[in-house]
């Protein structure tokens, strides 16, 4: 098959595959960063705080805002 676009095709490789697993790679380590940094805020007051304040600046629909929704529902259900 030497010549045809099958051969061809199958040694060129894919660098938008490559790009694509850097990227996630890169925000998959930057919201484990994220969590462990909001993981600080350990009390409920500290959460609510940091949640109002999220609020006012409007990035209730961000990364930090979903994770401080997921610590404060893992808290949740870990007391019942």
């Amino acid at each position: 098959m030497q010549g045809t676009a099958f051969a061809i095709a199958d040694t060129t490789p894919d660098l938008g595959l490559v790009n694509w697993l850097r990227r996630r790679r890169d925000e998959r380590r930057a919201r484990r960063t994220l969590e462990r940094e909001l993981a600080d805020y350990a009390t409920l007051g500290d959460r609510d705080d940091l949640a109002a304040l999220m609020a006012g600046w409007g990035a209730a629909d961000s990364d930090a805002a979903a994770i401080l929704v997921h610590q404060a529902r893992r808290d949740l259900f870990r007391s019942h």
